[in-house]
């Protein structure tokens, strides 16, 4: 009996262990669950402590000496972006096969631990009175690391950013931008021993952070395994957002190459106060819209006719100061906002395709960011006068211009970014009951147009940018069925396709006025 009860004490013991690990973990889970719901904005600043990192990481702040030279940064810049490209292509054309894996917060943990890892070497190699070329492999091992360490963490945010409201979107990635910064300055504030150790904590905060979001929160399930096909002029706006990524870095890049590293960091310190009234107008401006309709084109307009300027001044004065160097980090910022905003955009439009619509879309950032940095190599190497330099920035201008006016102009953007419903929170409620001006505009159109009740559900569907698919699946019927509806509805509004349905929308929106069309 004695003998028996020894023999079984060690697997007890196991399955007491097994338990009790399991209690602890659901009870965590719980406790997530309880500040998620008392914060549910807090998940989203993860995404600030990914983006601090990048700041910097490619700034050179607190682990580049100044005894450096600028060819050490644009080496981390170089393998590093080499191989979030790589980890970006791979997953996006690879996100049919695991698109729930990148969801969980073991793998967003495993990522950030990598990344962690990565960034210790990077500054342990760079602490070493060796010079780089002794502990070159190494150094570039660090960066491979962090590189996929870090998209790994930051396609946890692809799911969660993707579910808001495309005005909830952009005021969300502005906020975790203000939070970035704050936390840019306070580690600017320490003991420099103390801020490399907090530079190799980010990526261990920032998934600390996504991970109190559970899975599947507000539709995450639906925008991962859904798929839609990609249209042409998706294909179209990578091309235009690699353009312009490159132009804006390679004006960075090139100023920064060619000004001491200590200025170099003055440059981002001073590109970090740019930013931060920019991101304060950004939330007002949210928060006191009288529309919900964010106009992105003309937003990615502005943008690229500033880098079309910065282009022209830089070929005129050859500029190359920390002023400059300033304002161009400060741009490069900005733009990056807006075309995160935009594909955040076209997955909530889409309800699907989050992995790879993100993916391509931040493969082709860093695509332009990659080629800008090799641009700059060759420049340092090859002795490259100033003349010839102002003769490729002013083609970078003229490519840029062209790539606005007539590749990727206002209205094609508008045609692409379809009017969507944005009653929806972050919590999946209404934000209120009452019909806001772009449903009454609708339900206005229908009327005109003697639309029968079946048709203005599916014009309802339609004016929000669902697919043919998309609205047969939602209202149970074959595909044909929907076409025949959608043709009818186009003949009674006299319109041709779903941009001139989107025109029409806006027109009526426009000149509503009075009360009782409150947004």
């Amino acid at each position: 009996m004695n003998s028996r009860g020894i023999g079984h004490a060690p697997e007890e013991r196991h399955n007491d262990a097994q338990n009790g690990l399991k209690r602890a973990i659901g009870q965590l889970k719980q406790a997530l669950a309880s500040i998620d719901k008392q914060a549910p904005g807090l998940t989203y600043l993860g995404f600030g402590c990914w983006n601090v990192w990048n700041t910097i990481a490619f700034s050179g702040s607190f682990w580049l000496h100044e005894t450096d030279n600028s060819s050490v940064s644009i080496t981390l810049m170089l393998t590093h972006l080499a191989a979030c490209v790589a980890t970006l292509l791979a997953i996006a054309l690879l996100s049919k096969r695991f698109p729930l894996a990148l969801a969980k917060n073991r793998v967003t943990i495993g990522g950030a631990i990598m990344a962690s890892l990565g960034t210790a070497i990077i500054c342990l190699v760079r602490s070493t009175v060796l010079p780089l070329d002794h502990l070159s492999l190494i150094f570039k091992f660090g960066c491979v690391l962090s590189g996929v360490g870090t998209t790994v963490v930051f396609f946890r945010s692809v799911a969660l950013f993707g579910t808001l409201p495309p005005h909830r979107a952009l005021y969300r990635l502005a906020e975790s931008a203000l939070f970035s910064l704050m936390v840019f300055f306070v580690m600017s504030a320490c003991p420099n021993e103390l801020a490399t150790g907090l530079f190799i904590a980010l990526p261990l905060c920032a998934a600390a952070l996504f991970s109190v979001r559970s899975r599947n929160v507000n539709g995450e399930k639906q925008v991962l395994t859904q798929t839609v096909p990609l249209s042409r002029r998706f294909l179209t706006l990578l091309v235009s957002i690699a353009l312009c990524s490159m132009a804006f870095e390679f004006i960075r890049s090139y100023i920064l190459a060619a000004i001491p590293p200590m200025y170099s960091v003055d440059s981002v310190t001073m590109a970090q106060l740019i930013d931060i009234p920019i991101m304060l107008c950004i939330l007002v401006a949210i928060l006191l819209a009288k529309s919900q309709h964010d106009n992105f084109a003309r937003i990615y307009s502005i943008a690229a006719s500033v880098l079309v300027l910065l282009l022209i001044a830089m070929a005129m004065f050859s500029l190359k100061t920390v002023a400059i160097a300033s304002a161009a980090s400060a741009a490069c910022t900005c733009f990056n906002l807006i075309v995160g905003a935009m594909l955040f955009y076209l997955v909530f439009q889409a309800r699907a395709n989050a992995l790879l619509i993100v993916g391509l879309g931040n493969a082709a950032l860093s695509v332009g960011s990659l080629a800008s940095n090799l641009l700059t190599v060759a420049y340092l190497n090859s002795g490259i006068t100033d003349d010839t330099m102002r003769i490729i920035l002013c083609a970078l201008g003229i490519a840029v211009l062209f790539d606005v006016l007539f590749v990727f102009s206002e209205k094609q953007i508008d045609a692409m970014l379809l009017p969507v419903d944005e009653t929806i929170g972050e919590e999946g409620a209404p934000h209120d009951k009452k019909p806001g001006k772009w449903k009454r505009a609708c339900e206005q159109l229908a009327e005109q147009g003697k639309l029968s009740e079946r048709e203005t559900e599916v014009f309802f569907q339609l004016a929000r940018g669902r697919t043919a698919q998309e609205i047969a699946d939602r209202e149970v019927v074959s595909i044909y069925t929907v076409r025949a509806h959608t043709r009818a509805i186009y003949a009674k509004l006299d319109v041709h396709s779903k941009s001139e349905l989107a025109g029409r929308i806006d027109e009526v929106t426009k000149r509503s006025s009075g009360p009782g069309y409150d947004s």
